[in-house]
Order: C-alpha cells, then sequence, then structure tokens
C-alpha cells in the first residue's frame, strides 16, 4: 500500500488524505469556537473504497484534534459511527455530545 499523508486545510475547512499526490479523501469541517470543530462530511473517492482509508482519515483527524487539545462534533454519520466503535476517542468529542454516544 502507498503511503499516505493527512494534511490541514485551515482555509479550505477540510482535512485532505493524500497519496502521491492526488486527494484520496477528505473531511469537510467548521470551527466552532476557539476549542471545537464540527465534522460534516467524511468521503473517501470511489476508486478508493474498501481500502481502509475513511477509518484511517477519521482516525487521522481526531488525533489531530486531540493533539491541539480541542474537540469534534461529530455530525457525520460515518465519523460519529467510528467513534462509537473505538470508544477511544470518546475523550476527543465535545462534552454536550457524549450522551449521544
Amino acid at each position: 500500500m502507498n503511503d499516505t499523508v493527512l494534511t490541514n486545510d485551515v482555509t479550505a475547512g477540510r482535512y485532505r488524505l493524500m497519496r502521491d499526490g492526488t486527494e484520496v479523501g477528505y473531511i469537510e469541517y467548521d470551527r466552532v469556537g476557539e476549542h471545537s470543530i464540527l465534522i460534516k462530511h467524511t468521503e473517501v473517492a470511489p476508486e478508493h473504497e474498501g481500502q481502509g482509508l475513511g477509518s484511517q482519515l477519521v482516525r487521522g483527524v481526531l488525533d489531530d484534534v486531540r493533539r491541539q487539545g480541542k474537540t469534534v462534533i461529530p455530525i457525520c454519520p460515518y465519523a460519529l459511527n467510528f467513534i462509537r466503535k473505538h470508544r477511544e476517542y470518546v475523550d476527543v468529542v465535545h462534552t454536550d455530545m457524549r450522551s449521544t454516544l
């Protein structure tokens, strides 16, 4: 498998998962105040589906948000379900939303 790189395009409000210079997936988000991001949408290019890139993308974003000391508000069903399956990320979810997990 080729190496992938996750970049945060703050201006576009998009985390991009890149492989060999091509975007293979992304997460769209909005900043909410100074300490949270609203995860709106996760998408992997159709030709790259089934390779675990969606999980890699969500995991990478959650790890980055955690490193920044921020929280997420996951309204994207894919990201929300990922967190429900990977309980080690519940602490990254905004406290007001943890009861939905």
